[in-house]
């Protein structure tokens, strides 16, 4: 019953004819003429909405399927097939098909020592007293790096870390019976060019420099060196230090001026009895290098240069690339061919096929067809028309959406592409023949039902054959897909489109429905409400009649009975 108010007992003195149940079924009929049509109208334009914002976003997933097409982008991405190991390869969009044979003869490797044996990481490397300077080389850059007194082999491993060079430092733990302890430098880069150079001459010899430098033979410490006067050198990593040596100086004699005289550059030497030569040995790792002058001790020819402490020597990968010598101070080759990486993982030969990503091509047209048939699916349902079963669907009469499957399905059977072939005329004469391709040819086909059928062979044997062609009919300026791209644009981008258009429509349909209902409620329940006071006028009327009567025949029969 509607809320009239205070008026409770309306109907009371007309016995119910004038009653709020009389006044609802009249409200009631006027809603359903003045109302009810447009609640219907309302709820059919706020589902068309909803199917049409559901339309909108399949529209758009099936843009997405397909949308490598646009100008063509998608035939120009790569696939890099190696036969082999030793290389793996990276390849961008847009480098040439061809075919690379990469012959890797060694890798580029880091620079990497390791010191002697310690018993713990707090045994000290530096008991002189005074705080001490080493001088740490890397990458062309150079740094003088204090080392404390008392420091320890964890305090040198911190310093050279937190002088941030490029060399690595750490302490690892053997598992050896004795000083199991050792301090590990490696560099952080690869290639020849990058050797650490550490010269730590004035603290404990850490044993990186584990080469010992030695003379020919000679019968006794007392034979000569040298017949005349000159100057023996050696250079490490760019200074030189050298001493003068006298005509006739002895062998012990040499020795000493070698302890004397550079010893405090970490040089130093002994006679070995045993072997009859001259042993010297440098506390500095990096360029060495010994010029003997006129001296008879021969180091350069009887030194074998092998050291054990240098777990792994800096050195640039070398390879053939087709052929051609090349070396790099990286594994990580991206400077031969633009758009290009090679990286190298062991010695060995590959063959790399860069080739067209044919099978993102096929995939993403097979996706083009599964995307088209479940748009045509989506809208044929949204546009039936059953008479037998009395079904209609939402949009069975706008052209906007039922144009679009007619106009998707003409742009990719009334595109073409031209192609020339070799003919035989009944002389024996070649000659050529110039003929348009369609969609037929490469692999598309419509059925009776609406949907694409799409043959997958038929389509990778052009794609094999004539990619060109493929790529002409699908992607180029007047491509079916590139068309088809454009023609989705104007359905669905930019508040002009014709589907963002509809959907405005819509909307202002929708608010004019409820407006309109808005407006006719508010007329209708102040109609009832003036028509309640009515009711209750007359009612009141009706009953003030009724008590009035009931006096008067109460009043007669009282007459009638006293008589």
């Amino acid at each position: 019953m509607a809320d009239f108010g205070t008026l409770s007992s309306l109907g009371a003195g007309s016995g119910g004819v004038l009653s709020y149940n009389v006044i609802d079924k009249l409200k009631q009929a006027d809603e359903a003429t003045m109302i009810d049509p447009f609640k219907t109208r309302l709820t059919n334009t706020q589902n068309k909405e909803k199917s049409l914002t559901d339309l909108i976003t399949q529209i758009s997933l099936f843009k997405s399927s397909f949308s490598d097409f646009k100008d063509g982008e998608i035939f120009q991405k790569r696939l890099a097939d190696t036969n082999g190991s030793s290389v793996s390869a990276e390849v961008n969009s847009g480098v040439a098909v061809q075919n690379i044979t990469m012959d890797v003869k060694q890798l580029a490797q880091n620079d990497i020592y390791q010191s002697k044996g310690y018993d713990s990481e707090d045994s000290k490397i530096n008991d002189s007293g005074d705080d001490q300077t080493i001088h740490l080389t890397y990458a062309g850059e150079t740094k003088d790096i204090t080392i404390k007194d008392g420091a320890t082999l964890s305090d040198l491993r911190d310093a050279i870390n937190n002088a941030d060079m490029g060399v690595t430092a750490s302490i690892i733990n053997t598992g050896a019976d004795d000083n199991p302890y050792k301090l590990v430098l490696k560099g952080d880069k690869t290639g020849k060019d990058n050797i650490i150079k550490l010269d730590y001459s004035n603290i404990d010899d850490l044993n990186f420099n584990d080469i010992s430098y030695q003379s020919k033979k000679y019968d006794s410490d007392s034979d000569s060196v040298t017949d005349s006067d000159t100057t023996f050198k050696v250079t490490i990593n760019g200074d030189e230090h050298s001493i003068d040596v006298a005509a006739n100086t002895s062998v012990s004699d040499f020795i000493d001026k070698i302890n004397n005289d550079l010893g405090d550059y970490g040089i130093s030497a002994k006679y070995n009895s045993d072997t009859g030569k001259i042993e010297m040995h440098m506390e500095s790792i990096g360029d060495i290098s010994i010029d003997e002058g006129d001296l008879n001790t021969a180091f350069n020819d009887n030194t074998e240069f092998e050291n054990d402490n240098r777990v792994q020597t800096a050195q640039n990968s070398e390879f053939t690339y087709n052929g051609v010598d090349i070396q790099r101070d990286s594994n990580k080759i991206d400077d031969i061919v633009v758009g290009l990486t090679m990286n190298l993982n062991s010695t060995g030969t590959t063959t790399i096929n860069i080739k067209q990503d044919t099978d993102t091509i096929n995939k993403e047209v097979n996706d083009f067809v599964s995307g088209y048939n479940s748009l045509v699916s989506k809208i044929q349902d949204l546009t039936k028309y059953d008479a037998d079963k009395k079904i209609v669907g939402i949009f069975q009469n706008e052209s906007a959406i039922t144009s679009i499957t007619r106009d998707l399905s003409g742009i990719l059977f009334n595109s073409f592409t031209t192609d020339t072939i070799n003919k035989t005329d009944k002389n024996g004469q070649t000659y050529q023949e110039t003929i348009s391709l369609n969609a037929t040819d490469f692999g598309f086909t419509m059925n009776r039902t609406g949907f694409l059928d799409f043959d997958s062979s038929k389509f990778d044997k052009m794609l094999k054959e004539n990619p060109d062609k493929v790529e002409d009919f699908l992607s180029g300026d007047n491509g079916a897909f590139t068309k088809a791209l454009d023609y989705i644009d104007s359905l669905t981008k930019g508040p002009n489109s014709t589907l963002e258009l509809l959907n405005s429509q819509y909307t202002n349909e929708e608010k004019s429905y409820q407006k309109t209902i808005e407006d006719a409620q508010k007329r209708i329940d102040t109609k009832y409400q003036i028509m309640a006071q009515q009711f209750a006028s007359y009612d009141e009327m009706i009953n003030s009649y009724n008590v009035q009567a009931q006096t008067i025949q109460q009043s007669i029969q009282a007459m009638i009975n006293a008589k």
